[in-house]
């Protein structure tokens, strides 16, 4: 009976120390994406501590959709194909978002509200569109567009804004 005894209370300490793993590497967030192909989609949320998330796509009819809502934040998103589109949703912090798209149909959209701010969004070919909302803190914009049909749409407000979009053709 002693010996079962321990055996169950080694299995609740062990479990109960896994469980702490776990939810201490959560607070560290992190996710790596690569995928290739045709109608790619990625949707990721991520909620607690030292977020950060990279997504990588190439093919044909893409979509990203992130959501961080507080402390470090993160997020590089890289598209390379036809029907590209990224969201990017950031809440509290340190925030910072670049968004790299090479291809046919671009489109993103970025929101960020407090803390540090950074958007970065690059566009290079077709209809190209990047809209950024920026709302407190010490905000920043760039948006580069190559190429077809640019559209750019950058509203920021409290803080620091400082904003720089550059459109051309190849």
């Amino acid at each position: 009976m002693k010996t079962r005894f321990l055996i169950a209370s080694a299995l609740a300490a062990v479990s109960i120390l896994g469980t702490v793993g776990a939810a201490e590497a959560q607070s560290r967030n992190r996710v790596s994406v690569a995928q290739q192909g045709y109608q790619n989609e990625i949707a990721g949320r991520q909620n607690g501590h030292r977020q950060s998330m990279v997504i990588n796509q190439r093919g044909e009819r893409q979509y990203v959709t992130v959501i961080q809502d507080g402390a470090r934040n993160g997020t590089t998103v890289a598209q390379n194909g036809r029907y590209n589109g990224a969201h990017v949703d950031q809440y509290g912090r340190n925030n910072d978002a670049v968004v790299g798209q090479r291809g046919y149909n671009n489109y993103s959209s970025n929101v960020q509200t407090g803390s540090r701010n950074i958007v970065g969004v690059s566009q290079i070919g077709r209809n190209n569109t990047a809209i950024t909302n920026q709302y407190g803190n010490n905000n920043a914009a760039g948006v580069i567009q190559v190429g077809n049909g640019n559209s750019a749409n950058v509203r920021q407000t409290g803080s620091g804004n400082v904003t720089l979009v550059i459109q051309g053709d190849h």
